[in-house]
């Protein structure tokens, strides 16, 4: 992928018709467990500061380390 934006990889994942948004992971560091993930299909928006999944769950955008698709890495925090 040539977008080098975390926001601007999740958003061409997603809109693109060429992949399926399904097949995204994004892994995270989390305060309590350390390194966690989630999927494309728990994420309903992607804002500007933060990824908002369903039951009103907000990550910030920052905590994010690495996004694979189908398995590969595609982004991650340099």
């Amino acid at each position: 992928m040539k977008e080098k934006n975390l926001r601007d990889v999740l958003n061409r994942l997603k809109w693109d018709s060429n992949f399926d948004f399904s097949e995204v992971e994004v892994v995270y560091v989390d305060r309590a467990t350390g390194l966690a993930k989630i999927y494309g299909f728990e994420i309903e928006d992607i804002g500007h500061k933060f990824l908002f999944l369903k039951g009103d769950v907000m990550i910030p955008m920052h905590r994010v380390v690495e996004i694979r698709y189908a398995g590969k890495v595609v982004w991650k925090k340099v």
